[in-house]
């Protein structure tokens, strides 16, 4: 008896002549179980034959046909084009950060020593990709949406209006790579009802607030200096 890939659940058993396991498949980690469970029961585990018999079984699958998959071990560049290429471009990654320690203090670092990004809408970082960290060079090749999943890494040097629960939405440019913080809950939130995906003030509209905030502190004083 071996273990039998079905539906709805992974972990049941069958002889090895019936045997259709999706070959994509990794031992499930309670990582993975936190984040299926966000999800309804009958989004999870969703089985597809592919043209040539091959099953495959995505993590979650919303009814408007987006795929997620929960990544937490390394994943060869072949598969990773292998199921991008299967799933399409409604697909998303969320690849844990916290596997190996010196992946996640390394992605700190590189946040905290990358230029603001002034052409990002929302809130980010770039730098050269030359220069990223492991984990983000290891994701260079996709083509779909990946956040990363830091646990609870302090980034509180950062100053942001929330320092926890935060997913980073790594976006790859030519050349560079964009660091973007979004709420956990937000991105979980689109997925479920279509919610906008929530960061945080971009660099140029904070600083266009802060210019226009300076201006009316000026006017000000200068009312106040002409008044007889």
């Amino acid at each position: 008896m071996i273990a039998k890939c079905g539906t709805k659940k992974l972990h049941h058993w069958a002889h090895k002549g019936r045997l259709e396991c999706d070959h994509w498949w990794e031992p499930e980690t309670e990582w993975h179980r936190n984040w299926k469970n966000q999800f309804p029961k009958d989004w999870q585990e969703v089985r597809h034959v592919a043209e040539n018999g091959e099953v495959h079984i995505a993590d979650v699958k919303t009814p408007k046909g987006e795929a997620l998959e929960f990544q937490y071990s390394a994943l060869h560049p072949d598969e990773l084009a292998a199921r991008e290429a299967f799933y399409g471009a409604q697909m998303t990654w969320i690849a844990s950060g916290t596997r190996l320690k010196r992946d996640a203090e390394a992605f700190r670092r590189a946040v905290f020593s990358a230029a603001s990004d002034f052409i990002a809408e929302l809130r980010a970082w770039r730098m050269p990709i030359a220069k990223a960290p492991a984990i983000v060079q290891r994701w260079a090749g996709s083509r779909c949406r990946v956040f990363l999943d830091l646990g609870d890494l302090d980034f509180s040097a950062l100053r942001l209006s929330v320092n926890y629960g935060l997913l980073w939405h790594v976006i790859y440019n030519p050349g560079s790579v964009s660091f973007m913080p979004i709420l956990k809950d937000a991105v979980i939130g689109h997925y479920l009802s279509g919610k906008q995906l929530l960061g945080f003030e971009s660099h140029s509209a904070e600083n266009q607030r802060q210019l226009l905030a300076l201006e009316a502190q000026l006017a000000r004083r200068g009312r106040r200096r002409f008044r007889f």
